[in-house]
């Protein structure tokens, strides 16, 4: 039992951090230094030695060449940082949708690029366009070839995410989030929503709409009572870029409604719960 909620610990430890998410997947197999894994995860050099740092006191990653100087020292996955990726690995795919035949079409989760576009828009307005192609150049995905019916594979969308909290963000995902919330009233789905003038309860019950028409997976529910929601995201592994994403979506109506209120998100897939579920109080 304590060995068990060792390994919880760390798990909700590594995956609470995209960065360190990365760093931790990019070591497996092959010792590195932090140049390498710089490249490979696409992540700012100092970002990467914060978090090999964190994870070598936590015991899951090793310095092989400790006498050597910064940059030049190779690290290595402990016994427990194998074990805790092998765990991680095992629970990401207990959340991928599993295909009613086996020979069915692998079943690709997609995300409509129009809210991607939308924020793309805020970002350049109070990034400028210049760092904002900068941040992207290495996604792989050319954004004047996207449109608003244009369906994005999670990956992509999540990949585009971490590459904009590497350039912006210090690894906690604030930006993201704080980005989002700037950015949410003028998705198309959303701006359809929030102009109707019904009450937030209800507002807040026509989520689903919204999440059915951007979203080809997983599933939502809402609860609403007087002046609180709550949003239950079920039947996917979300990135720490996805929570911030969802974090900020929900902060933002509330601001673009001009009603003062607080998001706390209470439960995470990703720390072990069977939904992510934010509560948003007005």
């Amino acid at each position: 039992m304590a060995a068990q909620g060792a390994l919880w610990s760390e798990f909700s430890f590594v995956v609470s951090s995209g960065v360190r998410e990365r760093v931790i997947a990019s070591l497996a197999g092959t010792p590195k230094v932090p140049k390498q894994l710089a490249v490979e995860t696409g992540l700012r050099i100092y970002h990467v030695s914060r978090a090999l740092r964190e994870l070598s006191d936590r015991g899951l990653v090793e310095c092989l060449t400790p006498a050597n100087k910064g940059r030049g020292r190779l690290y290595a996955l402990t016994d427990d940082g194998s074990g805790l990726l092998d765990y991680l690995a095992q629970s990401r795919r207990r959340f991928l949708p599993v295909p009613a035949r086996a020979h069915a079409a692998p079943f690709v989760p997609k995300i409509r690029a129009s809210t991607l576009l939308r924020f793309l828009a805020q970002l350049r307005a109070s990034q400028g366009e210049s760092a904002v192609r900068e941040a992207v150049e290495g996604w792989g995905v050319n954004p004047s070839d996207l449109g608003d019916d244009t369906w994005l594979s999670v990956d992509a969308y999540a990949r585009f995410l971490d590459l904009v909290e590497a350039k912006f963000g210090d690894g906690s995902y604030a930006f993201v989030r704080a980005q989002f919330a700037e950015a949410v009233a003028s998705f198309p789905t959303v701006r359809e929503q929030i102009s109707l003038p019904i009450p937030l309860e209800a507002l807040a019950e026509r989520a689903t709409i919204v999440y059915g028409k951007e979203w080809n997976f997983g599933r939502m529910e809402v609860q609403t009572s007087k002046r609180r929601a709550v949003f239950a995201h079920f039947d996917w592994m979300p990135t720490p870029a996805m929570c911030a994403m969802f974090h900020g979506v929900y902060e933002g109506v509330l601001k673009a409604r001009n009603f003062p209120g607080k998001v706390t998100k209470t439960r995470c897939v990703r720390n072990g719960d069977d939904r992510c579920e934010y509560v948003v109080a007005w």
